[in-house]
């Protein structure tokens, strides 16, 4: 006899296809899952893994927290763009912990720890066009931010898209508004991180085409996030293997570029080569 958690996932998923009037034949051919199990799935005979709910959530435009029935495990936070570092610098110390631990983070570019305030107060005021009131805001809670990161954060790996780093270094839109001066003490910073602190520090450089969601791993819990105005703080177990699982495919399948060397020498012809 299925249990009440997959009855409630055969559930969720037949309202919804229901809801966009999709055949269960359709919701197989989209998703690539065999239409026995599909059909198992629905009639809740099958406990599907969480890559599975993944590509059935995206067809269906669901929660996956909403199919497993875990949103009290779900932290959501909602803040103005110019308040969000203030959110960053106060749960900070909550994500990590009395002891600090590891970050993993999975963005476009690289972190904004990576970034001077001076460069912080350009990124601001010249790409999201903040006032000068807000700009100052902003600039205050990302200080405290970097107060914290320095006493908890005790290992951090940034994975960042190729193209996105070499628009930000050659200085192409909408990174053209930013100081060369400052854009290029960042990067030297980065590399300098890279030669100096090998055993807390590390960028993998992956391709365009394998970024999703930028994400951050902190002590086993996920935190996502878009443009810093909506934070998701998920704990569950299953979620959180499903992202770790997707970060070591990422560093060692998908990477283009992940030997230290190697990106030390990207980060150096970039910055050799911008005008």
């Amino acid at each position: 006899m299925a249990d009440t958690k997959t009855q409630r996932i055969g559930k969720k998923i037949r309202d919804a296809l229901k809801t966009y009037k999709m055949s269960v034949k359709e919701l197989s051919q989209r998703t690539g899952i065999e239409l026995q199990t599909v059909y198992s799935i629905l009639n809740g005979h099958h406990n599907p893994s969480i890559e599975k709910l993944e590509l059935i959530a995206k067809e269906l435009q669901l929660s996956i927290d909403a199919l497993l029935d875990i949103e009290v495990n779900t932290f959501p936070i909602y803040a103005k763009e110019y308040e969000a570092a203030f959110n960053y610098a106060e749960f900070e110390d909550i994500w990590f912990g009395p002891n600090g631990g590891e970050r993993i983070s999975v963005s476009r570019n690289f972190s904004v720890m990576n970034q001077s305030s001076e460069l912080r107060r350009e990124y601001l005021k010249n790409i999201y066009e903040f006032s000068d009131e807000q700009v100052e805001k902003a600039i205050e809670a990302f200080e405290k931010r970097k107060e914290v990161i320095a006493e908890k954060e005790k290992t951090r790996i940034e994975f960042v898209v190729r193209s996105e780093i070499v628009d930000y270094i050659q200085g192409r839109e909408p990174f053209n508004r930013l100081s060369k001066k400052l854009v290029r003490e960042s990067i030297e910073g980065i590399i300098s991180r890279l030669e100096n602190e090998p055993l807390k520090f590390e960028v993998i450089i992956i391709p365009r085409q394998y970024f999703l969601v930028n994400y951050e791993i902190i002590n086993r819990e996920v935190i996502l996030f878009d443009l810093g105005t909506v934070f998701f703080r998920q704990t569950h177990p299953s979620i959180v293997q499903h992202f770790l699982k997707e970060i070591e495919e990422l560093k060692f399948k998908k990477a283009e570029t992940a030997d230290r060397k190697e990106v030390i020498q990207f980060l150096r012809e970039q910055l050799k080569n911008a005008k």
